[in-house]
């Protein structure tokens, strides 16, 4: 099997602004598991763990959010 991935995509509400901004703050803390973050609305990471607490984070910030579970799949021609 190939290397695992978590991704989730999310999008959280402009209004209220403090909300957005307290949710931008959270999702700052959990960057430091990701393998890419980025505030288009995408966190990427190889633990599960951090990947669900990012969806949490996200629809507790009463936000939408998916989390997909990616997997490389490596061609085994040749062998």
């Amino acid at each position: 099997m190939g290397n695992r991935m978590y991704i989730v995509d999310y999008d959280i509400p402009t209004e209220p602004a403090k909300n957005k901004v307290q949710s931008y703050r959270d999702l700052k803390r959990l960057s430091i598991y990701s393998e890419d973050y980025s505030t288009l609305s995408v966190f990427r990471t190889r633990d599960e763990y951090v990947a669900h607490a990012v969806y949490l984070l996200v629809l507790a910030h009463k936000g939408n959010a998916h989390m997909y579970r990616a997997v490389e799949v490596v061609p085994c021609f040749g062998r």
